[in-house]
């Protein structure tokens, strides 16, 4: 299906959690890689989420243009996280939202739901695979609640970025979970058939249940 940005509108993969009753909604962010090239463990992990109650969306957030681009993250950061908090805001609209939306976000996609979380109040949560500080965007860093994700051997973005996230999210007063891995490369996160990426998605599954909870 399609959501609307103003942008553009944005294809998704919704994976809608049983029920009648209003549910929270997870935007799930890719890496530089995109999600098809892992696709089936992306799937697994959105349906994990679903099946728990939440709403779970794979949001493709790059353009074709963006696709055939070289060297665009820094460019196209600033867009790309506007682009997210508008689906953020519509996906809080649908009939069956319960007014909560957080964002789980992998490397890049990580780095993306940082900045989206301190441009839009109404992001509730962010779940952060192996990302950074959001230091494309020259703004504010009022954080909503984090649990970072990262392992001790990740040679693509230093698990020091992971602590420098939650230690810059606590200095603005907000509340990070940092949870390190030890021997843990980069990547992990969607594998959720091995026993660190498991246990990040119940992690991950527990947090966004306790901070999307209805009030």
């Amino acid at each position: 299906m399609k959501l609307p940005a103003k942008e553009r509108d944005v294809r998704v993969i919704h994976f809608r959690a049983p029920g009648n009753a209003p549910h929270p909604a997870a935007l799930m962010l890719h890496g530089a890689g995109g999600f098809d090239r892992r696709i089936a463990d992306y799937k697994r992990y959105a349906s994990a989420l679903a099946d728990q109650g939440i709403d779970a969306y794979l949001v493709y957030y790059y353009s074709a243009q963006d696709e055939a681009s070289v060297g665009t993250f820094e460019i196209r950061y600033p867009a790309w996280a506007k682009l997210v908090d508008d689906l953020a805001d519509d996906v809080i609209k649908q009939k069956d939202s319960n007014g909560k939306v957080g964002l789980v976000g992998f490397s890049n996609g990580g780095i993306l739901a940082t900045g989206a979380s301190i441009l839009d109040p109404r992001i509730n949560a962010a779940v952060i695979y192996y990302g950074t500080v959001p230091w494309p965007l020259d703004a504010p860093r009022l954080y909503p609640p984090l649990l970072i994700l990262h392992g001790d051997a990740d040679a693509v973005i230093s698990v020091n970025a992971g602590i420098e996230l939650a230690d810059n999210a606590r200095e603005q007063g907000g509340s990070a979970d940092l949870v390190i891995y030890p021997d843990e490369v980069h990547g992990f996160g969607s594998n959720i058939t091995s026993k660190n990426g498991a246990d990040a998605l119940a992690r991950t599954i527990a947090f966004l249940r306790r901070e999307l909870a209805a009030q």
